[in-house]
């Protein structure tokens, strides 16, 4: 009885260290992203103006914690341009969305907005901007209208609130609630879907109206039988504005103008689906993979 309790308490204690050791890691993570922030040089003096839309990635290469991430990527993306960029896991898509609103600094070349380096911008002006959809939406413990009107200056109008709702398919969930817009998130209220949480996301891209969208995997918490309403959202806050969409959907990246490759952190080839699937193995190697 006591070898037994002893090896259960042995037991006990290794899945605590174990606990102690992940939430270590996490909170490293965490904290160093804080710190890159925080080195972040917010320029208040930088340019502050509406933007247009044209990205330029010049000989761009990034590394983290000394690791390279990217090597020396150039694209350009024309104001109003979708381009979609797809990649096996781990080749560097998401750094590269980041570097747009300077979640992170370039370790090596240029990102340009406008033909301005985005260190040379005002940093609120330009994320003020720039608009991200990614896969683990962030919603705060308030209402619904709050979330939805997170990012916008000034006072909100609740009939073009609703509307922006309303094009990302999420009015009538909302409406479903007692509260309606007036549901509490989180803790005290209700906890929504990935496809819920999604769609108050689009509505909040929609009514904040950026000129740069980033839609990251931004429908794989969406069931089959919600998804082409999704994808309906989608392409009206797309309409207009230069989107960078990492997806492996195909019925999402035939909405492309141009489809960028990364491996291991290299573009190493663009174009569109057709040309890509005749001459680019690393591509076809994605949709024998996850193209559907």
């Amino acid at each position: 009885g006591l070898v037994r309790l002893f090896g259960f308490a042995s037991h006990i204690s290794l899945w605590t260290f174990s606990l102690i050791q992940l939430g270590m890691a996490g909170a490293r993570r965490i904290l160093a992203l804080i710190n890159t922030e925080s080195e972040l040089d917010e320029n208040p003096q930088g340019v502050s103006q509406p933007i247009r839309g044209e990205i330029i990635f010049d000989h761009v290469s990034f590394a983290y914690e000394g690791v390279p991430v990217l090597r020396d990527i150039s694209f350009r993306a024309a104001p109003g341009e979708t381009v979609a960029i797809v990649g096996q896991t781990g080749s560097g898509k998401t750094t590269l969305t980041r570097l747009v609103n300077r979640t992170y600094d370039v370790t090596a070349g240029r990102v340009l907005v406008d033909g301005i380096d985005v260190r040379d911008w005002h940093l609120t002006s330009l994320r003020s901007q720039i608009s991200a959809i990614e896969q683990d939406i962030f919603l705060f413990s308030r209402s619904l209208a709050e979330n939805i009107a997170f990012g916008v200056h000034g006072k909100i109008d609740q009939a073009e609130l609703q509307q922006a709702a309303r094009e990302a398919q999420a009015h009538d969930f909302i409406m479903g609630f007692p509260e309606g817009y007036a549901t509490l998130v989180g803790e005290r209220g209700v906890t929504l879907s990935g496809g819920q949480r999604q769609r108050i996301a689009i509505a909040r891209a929609i009514l904040t109206n950026p000129r740069i969208l980033i839609l990251d995997d931004s429908t794989s918490a969406i069931d089959s039988a919600t998804e082409d309403q999704i994808q309906r959202a989608m392409r009206r806050v797309m309409r207009g504005r230069t989107t960078l969409l990492i997806t492996h959907r195909l019925s999402q990246i035939r909405w492309a103008d141009r489809i960028l490759v990364l491996q291991r952190g290299e573009l190493v080839d663009q174009g569109r689906h057709e040309e890509l699937m005749e001459r680019c193995e690393p591509y076809r190697r994605i949709f024998a993979r996850y193209g559907r």
